[in-house]
C-alpha cells in the first residue's frame, strides 16, 4: 500500500471509529464511481464435467460475473498444422455470454506435436503456440473477456512432472512476449492475464524482472493457503499476504501499480488434516471475498471451483465446489449467492476498529445503505460486541448470518446475564459473532462499539485418523532394534526421469530407541551421488533429510506437528526446525544433538554412506517424558539429487514432500 493509500485508509478508519459518515450525496457518488470487483468461478466444461446450461444458470443465479475454463492447445490443434476451435468451446462460451457472464479462456498445456510434448520452449513450439492463441482469439473476438496465457507454468499443472518437471521463468516470459501482441491485435478489447503463479514470490519476482508486466494487462496468482496449519491457513493470513504481494508487485515493477487477479482460490471440504468442514469452507469464503475489497490492486477473484469433481469426500480434488455433482448447494454456495452482490458492486469504506485485533468489522455502502460485516478470526472463540447509537436515531435495521435469511432488529438490550440488576438500555444493542460473518444492513450514522467480550466457542474436532500404512517400534535404549528399510517398506516419489534406479542408486533405513528423556533416532543412508547442501533449510534441494513428528493429546486429539530438516553442509551437520507446536523459533537449532558418522566422500562429494544419530529431547515436543505404551506419528523423507536438480525422494510415510499433512504420517509405538 503506497503512502497516499495508507493515509486514505487511516483517515477512513478514523472516521469509522468516530462513527462519522459523509453526506448522502457524496456517499452515493463514491458508490456509483467505485470500480466493480469481478467475482468468477472455475468450470470444467473442457474435460466434459457438468451440464453447461444447468451450471451456467446456477452461476448466474449466484450473481457471479465470470467463468474460467480450459481451452487446451491439444483440442485446437488435433492434427499438426490444422487448427480450429472445437464445437464445445462455442457451446459454453456462447451460453455464458448469453447469460451476461464474462468468459476467461485458459490458453495452456502441451501439444505432442511440439518439443516432444513438453513445455513450448523451442522457436518452432513457440510459433505454434502463437498460432493456437491466434485461432482462439479469432473465435473469441467479441465474446471472450480474458485470455490467460498458461495455467501454473511454475507448478507443472497439466504436465507430467516426472518427465517435464516445472516450467522456468525465462521460457514463460519468452512465450508471453510472443503471444501478447498477437492477442491484442486480433482481440484488442480483451484482457490478457499473465501467469497464475502458484509457487511463490521467487518466480513472480523473476518474471517481473524479465518484463512480464509490460506484456499483459493483469498479473495473476494462485495463493492457496488451505494446506497451512493454524493461523497461517486463515483468510486473515491470506489478506496480509495479499497486502505484501501488492507492494511486492509495485516494488518490482518500477514503482508502478499493476492490477492483478486471483484466478484460483478455494478451500476443499474433504476429510483430512488439510480439509475443512463444509461450514468452515463457507465461512472462509465469506471472509476471503470481503477482505479482498481492502486490496486496491486486486481487481477480481475466481473461486476454485464451481462444482465438486466427484463424490469422494476423502479426495481433496473432488471437494472444492460451491455445489455438489448433482448441483445441490453446499454451504459455501449459499454464502456465495448471498454476498456476491455486496462484494462485486458495493463500496468498501474500510475496517472499523473495535479494540480487538481478532474481531473484524468492515463497512460497505451498498444500494444506498450501510452494511457492516462482522466476524471473529480467533479460532474456537466467539465475541459479543455491544453497539451504541450515540446519535439517538435508533433506526431499525436488518441482521443476517451470511447465507441465511435476515431478520428485522430494533435498538435496545439488557445485560441480565452479568447482573440481574442491570437495566434496559434503549440506545444499545449486542450481537455475538464467530467465524461466519454477520451482516448488519441499515443506517449506522453515529453508532460506535462500547464493549467487546470474548466468549468460549464450541471445541473443534478432527476427523478420525485412518490406520497408517506403516508401523514401526521404538525399543528402550541398549536393546536391539529392528531397522525399517525404506527401499523395501517405503516408496519413491519421482520429480524427474529416470526416477529411482534401485538400491545402487539410493537406500536408507532407520530405527528408534528411547530413554525417559530422549528419543534416539538412527538413520543410515547410502547414496551413489551425494551432494552437500548449502544449509539444512535448503537441504531438500540436495541430499538432505526431512522428518515430521506428531503426538496426540488425551482423547486422541492430534497436537501440532514438529518438522525437522537435517543436512550435511559445507561446514557441519545442521538441524533446521521448520515447524513445531510449542512456539520455538523457526531456524537452525541446537536442541537436537546431531552427529553424522562415518562420512566417506571423495572431493567431488560422491559416493556417500552416512549414519545420522539424533537425540531428540522430550521437551522439543512439549512432553515431560517418554514411556512404554506411548505412540506418535512419524514420516521420514530422504532426498535424492544426482547432480541435475531434485530427482525425487525415498520416503516412509507421507505428508511432508508434496503437501504438508500429518494425517498421512505412519505410526511408531514405544515398546
Amino acid at each position: 500500500m503506497n503512502s497516499n493509500a495508507m493515509r486514505c485508509f487511516l483517515a477512513l478508519t478514523l472516521v469509522l471509529s468516530l462513527g462519522v459518515r459523509a453526506g448522502e450525496g457524496a456517499a452515493a457518488k463514491r458508490e456509483k464511481d467505485s470500480p466493480e470487483f469481478l467475482i468468477g468461478t472455475t468450470t470444467h466444461f473442457a474435460p466434459g464435467r457438468g451440464s453447461v446450461e444447468a451450471n451456467l444458470d446456477l452461476i448466474r443465479e449466484f450473481g457471479l460475473g465470470s467463468i474460467r475454463d480450459d481451452m487446451p492447445w491439444k483440442m485446437v490443434e488435433r492434427r499438426r498444422g490444422r487448427l480450429a476451435a472445437p464445437r464445445l468451446f462455442h457451446e459454453f462460451v456462447d451460453a455464458a455470454v448469453k447469460r451476461g457472464l464474462k468468459p476467461l479462456g485458459i490458453l495452456a498445456y502441451n501439444n505432442p506435436f511440439y518439443d516432444e510434448g513438453g513445455y513450448p520452449r523451442s522457436d518452432e513450439a513457440v510459433a505454434a503456440f502463437v498460432r493456437y492463441a491466434e485461432t482462439v482469439a479469432a473465435f473469441g473476438r467479441g465474446k471472450i473477456a480474458y485470455y490467460q496465457v498458461w495455467n501454473e507454468w511454475d507448478g507443472g499443472c497439466g504436465m507430467n512432472r516426472a518427465r517435464w518437471g516445472r516450467g522456468d521463468a525465462e521460457s514463460y516470459v519468452r512465450l508471453l512476449k510472443a503471444v501478447y501482441p498477437r492477442l491484442k491485435e486480433i482481440h484488442p478489447e480483451a484482457g490478457v492475464i499473465c501467469g497464475s503463479v502458484c509457487t511463490g514470490e521467487a518466480f513472480l519476482q523473476r518474471i517481473l524482472e524479465l518484463g512480464a508486466a509490460d506484456f499483459c494487462d493483469f498479473l495473476s496468482i494462485h495463493p492457496y493457503n488451505f494446506k497451512n496449519m493454524g493461523e497461517d491457513g486463515t483468510p486473515e493470513a491470506w489478506f496480509r499476504k495479499m497486502v505484501r504481494v501488492e507492494e511486492f508487485i509495485r516494488r518490482h515493477s518500477g514503482g508502478k501499480e499493476k492490477p492483478f487477479f486471483i484466478t484460483e482460490m478455494g478451500y476443499p471440504s474433504f476429510r483430512g488434516i488439510h480439509g475443512r468442514s463444509e461450514e468452515e469452507c463457507a465461512a472462509n469464503l465469506a471472509r476471503l471475498f470481503l477482505l479482498a475489497r481492502l486490496v486496491p490492486s486486486l481487481r477480481g477473484m475466481w473461486w476454485y471451483d464451481f462444482q465438486d469433481d466427484g463424490w469422494n469426500s476423502e479426495e481433496q480434488e473432488e471437494s472444492f465446489g460451491l455445489v455438489r455433482p448433482d448441483l445441490t448447494l453446499k454451504p459455501a454456495g449459499e454464502v456465495m449467492r448471498d454476498i456476491s452482490g455486496l462484494v462485486a458492486h458495493g463500496e468498501c469504506v474500510g475496517r472499523m476498529e473495535v479494540g480487538n485485533p481478532d474481531v473484524w468489522v468492515l463497512r460497505f455502502r451498498y444500494r444506498g445503505r450501510d452494511v457492516l460485516a462482522l466476524w471473529s478470526a480467533d479460532a474456537g472463540a466467539r465475541y459479543s460486541i455491544v453497539w451504541e447509537d450515540s446519535a439517538g436515531r435508533r433506526t431499525p435495521f436488518e441482521v443476517r448470518r451470511a447465507g441465511a435469511p435476515s431478520r428485522r432488529v430494533t435498538w435496545g438490550w439488557r445485560d441480565w446475564s452479568s447482573s440481574l440488576r442491570n437495566r434496559w438500555k434503549p440506545a444499545q444493542w449486542s450481537i455475538t459473532v464467530d467465524a461466519m460473518p454477520q451482516l448488519m444492513t441499515g443506517d449506522f450514522a453515529g453508532i460506535r462499539p462500547v464493549a467487546v467480550v470474548k466468549r468460549k466457542g464450541a471445541p473443534r474436532r478432527r476427523p478420525p485418523r485412518k490406520l497408517p500404512e506403516g508401523i514401526a517400534f521404538a525399543v528402550p535404549a541398549g536393546k536391539p532394534a529392528v531397522p525399517v528399510d525404506l527401499a523395501k517398506e517405503g516408496k519413491y516419489f519421482p520429480f524427474a526421469a529416470p526416477g529411482w534406479l534401485g538400491r545402487e542408486d539410493l537406500e536408507a533405513s532407520f530405527e528408534f530407541r528411547y530413554t525417559p528423556s530422549n528419543l534416539l533416532l538412527t538413520i543410515r543412508v547410502k547414496d551413489n551421488h551425494f551432494r552437500v547442501a548449502p544449509s539444512a533449510e535448503r537441504g531438500w534441494g540436495s541430499d538432505g533429510l526431512q522428518m515430521g513428528f506428531q503426538f496426540e493429546e488425551a482423547g486422541g486429539e492430534p497436537e501440532g506437528s514438529t518438522e525437522l530438516d537435517i543436512a550435511l553442509t559445507g561446514h557441519r551437520p545442521e538441524t533446521f526446525l521448520r515447524e513445531n507446536r510449542i512456539g520455538l523459533p523457526r531456524g537452525v537449532t541446537d536442541r537436537v544433538k546431531l552427529s553424522v558418522t562415518p562420512s566417506r566422500l571423495d572431493r567431488m562429494g560422491a559416493p556417500g554412506r552416512h549414519e545420522y544419530q539424533l537425540f531428540l529431547p522430550a521437551s522439543l515436543f512439549g512432553r515431560r517424558s517418554f514411556q512404554k505404551g506411548d505412540r506418535f506419528y512419524f514420516s521420514l523423507l530422504v532426498n535424492d539429487n544426482d547432480g541435475a536438480g531434485r530427482k525425487g525422494y525415498l520416503h516412509w510415510g507421507d505428508g511432508i514432500g508434496v503437501r504438508k499433512d500429518p494425517y498421512q504420517y505412519n505410526l511408531v509405538i514405544l515398546q
